[in-house]
């Protein structure tokens, strides 16, 4: 890592190969401030405004833009020229009325797929883990780094404890209400977000579980063909159809 006109900066060379970078772009490259997403698959915010979307020329004029709060990540004005944007998180840009959603690709490894006003008003996240906390409540903990309090009357009979491990939750953005619950089983739909076979979409035909999530896999219906991919790898999008608008490609 080098500091590089007042930024923190990778060389061009180490940075991750997903990231979409002109051969003309130069020799460093924005670094990704720690954030809810790993820097190793995440789009920093500058590299999405300059590069990506080519909002503007060059980097000077990108931070300028994104510290006058033009950029919303999941409804919150975002001013930090590195802040990671990863998976499923939407950004805004309502001066252009553009909204877009990150999709894992097979090409790409993470895209910006075009989506509408309405859709943006939503996000898909999966429970890396669930916890009890005090007061016999629960504590779900999300795939981009926030925690959600579920609420039980009962700790003897935690009937609104409907949540499990891999689980998907449809919520509001900005305001995180819980709109839907994407279960982890058989016959749902799901997108690889990880892997040789990232992006593929289909329906879940089979869930072997090891011990570990590095042994477990998941059967994947593609198609007419049948992926198998990490358990870890899987994010639910939906039961009978996907709850996210999807790239045409991948429909």
């Amino acid at each position: 890592m080098t500091r590089h006109g007042g930024q923190k900066t990778l060389k061009r060379l180490n940075t991750p190969a997903f990231l979409q970078i002109k051969r003309k772009h130069g020799k460093f490259f924005i670094k990704s401030s720690p954030g809810p997403h790993p820097s190793r698959f995440c789009l920093p915010l500058l590299h999405i405004v300059r590069d990506l979307l080519e909002v503007v020329d060059n980097h000077r004029e990108a931070k300028k833009l994104i510290g006058l709060g033009y950029f919303k990540v999941d409804g919150k004005v975002v001013r930090d020229t590195g802040f990671p944007v990863g998976l499923m998180d939407v950004l805004s840009i309502e001066k252009m009325n553009k909204y877009y959603r990150v999709l894992p690709d097979s090409h790409y490894g993470l895209i910006l797929h075009e989506i509408s006003e309405e859709a943006s008003r939503f996000k898909l996240c999966r429970i890396t883990n669930k916890t009890n906390v005090k007061g016999g409540h629960i504590q779900l903990n999300l795939h981009d780094g926030r925690n959600i309090l579920i609420r039980v009357n009962d700790p003897r009979n935690p009937k609104e404890d409907v949540y499990k491990h891999m689980d998907v939750l449809k919520m509001s953005i900005p305001e995180q209400e819980i709109l839907k619950v994407l279960h982890f089983k058989e016959n749902n739909l799901a997108i690889i977000m990880s892997g040789k076979n990232i992006g593929q979409i289909g329906k879940i035909i089979n869930i072997l579980k090891r011990f570990g999530p590095k042994a477990s896999t998941v059967s994947i219906q593609h198609n007419e063909s049948h992926t198998e991919t990490l358990y870890d790898y899987t994010f639910i999008i939906g039961e009978d159809q996907s709850e996210i608008v999807l790239p045409t490609i991948d429909n």
